[in-house]
């Protein structure tokens, strides 16, 4: 009887060293990973604390602000409002405010982004968007068209005012149409049709352990420079 208690006890003893084994290898996992998360994560925070740093008084300028993709932290959105890049009612036309905001702003972005922050920016995509009225294609399309022409005058004005950035300036640039896709709601879930109609420059940020370029947005209606 005794022979068998001291065997029970000898298998129970194996069995707590064995869970005290897994619960330290769990541990030490956790902490590894952990670590490994936090080094990767360190050079995107710097990175991105370096270009809001490097637009702060820009971006203070002209009252905008950089918001941090909820769904992707390798990118960064500048939502423009549409009293300062509209366009004419259902047209794909810029307003004369709105060429003015490009004169004034693209030499700027094409400076900084090929400049100081070349070698952490991977892509910068102009977004056009629309309100909720009207036909989702008819949408899409007129998205597409102005964020087109968003594209095209700041290439103009990039080349004429900045042009030792403007092979660079151009390699950057996309436009992409989301039409409806993206619409803003306010407090009370209505859409908010004003600040649905913007126009939003999209900075993608090279991820921190590649140094050459990756792909840009697949999403609808990408068109490269």
């Amino acid at each position: 009887m005794t022979g068998t208690n001291e065997h029970g006890t000898t298998t129970m003893g194996l069995i707590d060293l064995m869970t005290s084994l897994a619960i330290v290898f769990i541990l030490l996992f956790a902490m590894v990973s952990t670590q490994a998360t936090s080094e990767a994560q360190s050079p995107l925070q710097a990175n991105t604390e370096n270009v809001r740093e490097v637009l702060r008084d820009h971006l203070g300028q002209f009252g905008l602000s950089l918001d941090a993709d909820p769904h992707d932290p390798l990118t960064l959105i500048i939502v423009v409002p549409e009293k300062q890049l509209n366009f004419e009612f259902g047209q794909s036309r810029l307003s004369s405010q709105a060429d003015r905001f490009l004169e004034a702003t693209m030499p700027f972005y094409a400076t900084a982004l090929c400049g100081p922050l070349r070698k952490k920016i991977d892509s910068l995509t102009i977004q056009g968007h629309t309100d909720d009225q009207g036909d989702d294609i008819y949408n899409l399309q007129l998205s597409q068209e102005r964020s087109l022409a968003v594209m095209i005058k700041a290439l103009e004005v990039v080349k004429r005012t900045t042009p030792f950035s403007y092979s660079c300036f151009k390699h950057l640039l996309s436009a992409s149409g989301r039409g409806r896709q993206d619409l803003v709601y306010s407090s009370k879930g209505i859409v908010d049709q004003e600040q649905s109609r913007r126009v939003s420059f999209v900075i993608r940020l090279r991820p921190s352990n590649n140094s050459g370029r990756i792909p840009t947005s697949s999403r609808t209606g990408v068109l490269k420079g």
